[in-house]
């Protein structure tokens, strides 16, 4: 275990490669490093890399391919994007998080053969545009974070012009089959694509949506058969909820007037759609259904 972080490191040593067994790296908040030495990827058996909060560091190395045991890797990068480093053929990177990349636009070809990637973070990322399109192959990808990205599309994908093109290549089952979904401060999404929820629609349990101020609608949700935890802030404009959610145990709304008014107690045009979860809060109010409290569901 090797722990560098919040150090004043302008380089880093080239002898690091020299490090045969280290399993552990963390070089996260260093921000006076530019550069890392290609000898970096000589370290076969490192299982975590953590390079966020390296906002100065202009170009990953060329050989990150052969890090053949990387699980956890976290990084920032000034590039615009990350293609010739062969982040793809990492076999055995389970989490993958980018943080930070003020001029990140794209991400990489071939994510689809991360093969056991788990876990996807893409955070503070301004300039990014589309996500790639291999994501939708990703089978093993159980939870996905996208937040503070004021440019992404998700409409869009990396390659394709055609945002009908798009939704209609995701109709067709992929294995993406998400359990957690948390997606925040995106302000061009409008709705969901049919492709980021159409193979979730029965193993999805957390979703969280938060300050996506022009979100306007669901219309085109599936039924979401698994959810359990359904939390939504900061959305004016949106004015539905899923058709199904019989699972749904806790509902959280906070600043979506709107729909709001459609979970009133009682009155609200959504309430049959959520009377039966165990906890509801609307703006801080919480609601209790009376049914629940004379038969509570095992």
């Amino acid at each position: 275990m090797l722990d560098l972080s919040g150090s004043t490191l302008e380089v880093l040593p080239r002898w690091i490669g020299n490090l045969k067994h280290l399993r552990f790296l963390d070089i996260s908040n260093c921000p006076n490093i530019k550069k890392l030495p290609n000898s970096i990827c000589k370290l076969q058996n490192l299982q975590t890399l953590f390079l966020d909060g390296c906002d100065q560091i202009e170009e990953l190395p060329k050989d990150m391919r052969y890090m053949i045991s990387l699980r956890f890797l976290l990084l920032a990068t000034k590039q615009r994007d990350l293609h010739g480093h062969g982040l793809q053929h990492l076999k055995s990177l389970r989490v993958l998080a980018i943080y930070g990349c003020e001029n990140l636009e794209y991400l990489f070809d071939e994510i689809q053969k991360l093969t056991s990637l788990h876990t996807l973070w893409i955070v503070d990322c301004k300039k990014l545009v589309s996500l790639p399109h291999g994501l939708k192959y990703v089978a093993a990808l159980q939870s996905l974070v996208i937040g503070v990205c004021e440019k992404l599309d998700l409409s869009t994908a990396q390659g394709l012009k055609e945002k009908e093109d798009y939704n209609e290549d995701y109709l067709v089952d992929t294995g993406f089959s998400l359990q957690s979904l948390y997606i925040a401060d995106l302000p061009k999404l409008k709705a969901l694509p049919q492709w980021l929820l159409r193979g979730s629609a029965n193993t999805l349990k957390n979703l969280t949506i938060t300050g996506c101020e022009n979100l306007t609608t669901l219309a085109e949700w599936h039924n979401l058969t698994s959810l359990e935890k359904l939390e939504i802030k900061c959305c004016p404009k949106l004015s539905t909820l899923p058709k199904t959610m019989k699972r749904l145990k806790q509902l959280k709304i906070e600043d979506c007037t709107l729909v709001s008014q459609r979970c009133q107690q009682e009155i609200g045009e959504d309430w049959p759609k959520v009377a039966h979860a165990s906890r509801i809060v609307l703006d801080g109010n919480i609601i209790t259904a009376p049914e629940l409290l004379i038969n509570p569901t095992p």
